[in-house]
């Protein structure tokens, strides 16, 4: 049976009772380590609480289960689980946090829960209702998090692809006229992520994901092999491409304002992910200022001022004139 149309019943239904109480909901952009909502505090200075919760639905007709991977069981892990029986209007709502889920039978990778058909008469669902207790635990969570300072543990790259066609042109002309006797190897979305993880010597250990956002109105794809084009966005719930480079990649094809979309995404990870921004563009200074005042912090890669940016900010930054160069082949010496 397909349970999808009743979990984005039960997704729906969930965030209305979570913003109900007082809590801050979005939805990432993506399916992330099994997260359908995340629960925060406003952009705090550096670091933001925040809750990961996956939402299941089930309609009983006979007993049923739910299975939870493992490894996205954390702290600030929570399930949601809507029921409903079938051919009658009652419904329930319970939450499991992660020492409940870990009492869970273990089925493979998997926490495995058992729901059987009178599931509303027994003492380990009535006691996990979503109530007042079960918000009271929701807030102590966010407490904790901002009593403790968590880290941020995912790494993500945001490239604005036009920014991205343009500089490369002015590096690749640059080089070929500085060496005009060298082959150059063609840039590559492969290259260009490994040498900026290696420029700022983030753990690679971490996950990293890489979003390009470009325009259907320009000719990135024939300057840089980003792999296979496509005309869905990440924001539609495409799955990210393995690129054999230890990395996520998440591609957006778009008619809009490149800049907006890039802003959209910032908006949308940056309480939770270490953000790299590849980008050079006046238009972000108001968003990055405002984001600078919030205590938030970016790295940024961007040409210098001599190269022309007006891209003006209290960021730190580094040139992109660098981890381009070595993409294309050159030597630490020959930059």
């Amino acid at each position: 049976m397909d349970n999808k149309p009743l979990e984005l019943q039960a997704e729906k239904l969930i965030e209305h009772k979570l913003i109900k109480h007082g809590f801050l909901v979005t939805k990432p952009s993506f399916d992330k380590q099994g997260t359908d909502l995340l629960i925060i505090k406003d952009i705090s200075k550096k670091m933001t609480p925040f809750i990961k919760v996956q939402c299941k639905g089930r309609t009983i007709k006979k007993s049923s289960n739910v299975r939870i991977n493992q490894k996205y069981v954390e702290q600030n892990f929570v399930l949601f689980l809507y029921l409903e029986e079938d051919n009658r209007k009652d419904d329930y709502l319970y939450i499991f946090f992660d020492t409940d889920i870990k009492k869970w039978r273990i089925e493979g990778e998997n926490f495995s829960l058992a729901i059987p058909i009178n599931f509303q008469t027994k003492e380990e669902f009535k006691e996990r209702l979503f109530n007042k207790e079960a918000i009271i635990k929701l807030e102590n969570i966010l407490l904790r998090q901002a009593v403790n300072k968590p880290i941020k543990t995912s790494n993500s790259i945001i490239i604005d692809g036009i920014f991205l066609e343009k500089v490369a042109k002015e590096t690749q002309r640059f080089y070929k006229e500085l060496y005009p006797e060298k082959t150059f190897q063609k840039l590559s979305i492969d290259a260009i992520v490994e040498q900026l993880l290696t420029y700022t010597h983030i753990e690679r250990r971490n996950e990293v994901n890489c979003y390009l956002i470009y325009s259907e109105h320009f000719s990135l794809e024939y300057l840089v092999d980003i792999g296979e084009i496509t005309e869905h966005g990440f924001f539609m719930g495409d799955m990210s491409e393995s690129v054999g480079r230890n990395y996520n990649l998440y591609k957006q094809k778009t008619g809009d304002f490149v800049l907006f979309k890039v802003e959209e995404l910032l908006h949308r990870i940056i309480n939770v992910d270490n953000i790299l921004l590849v980008a050079d563009d006046f238009g972000y200074v108001p968003y990055l200022q405002d984001l600078k005042e919030r205590g938030v912090e970016i790295l940024i890669f961007q040409c210098s001022e001599n190269s022309g940016s007006r891209m003006y900010h209290q960021f730190k930054w580094a040139n992109v004139i660098y981890p381009l160069g070595l993409a294309m082949g050159l030597k630490e010496y020959e930059l």
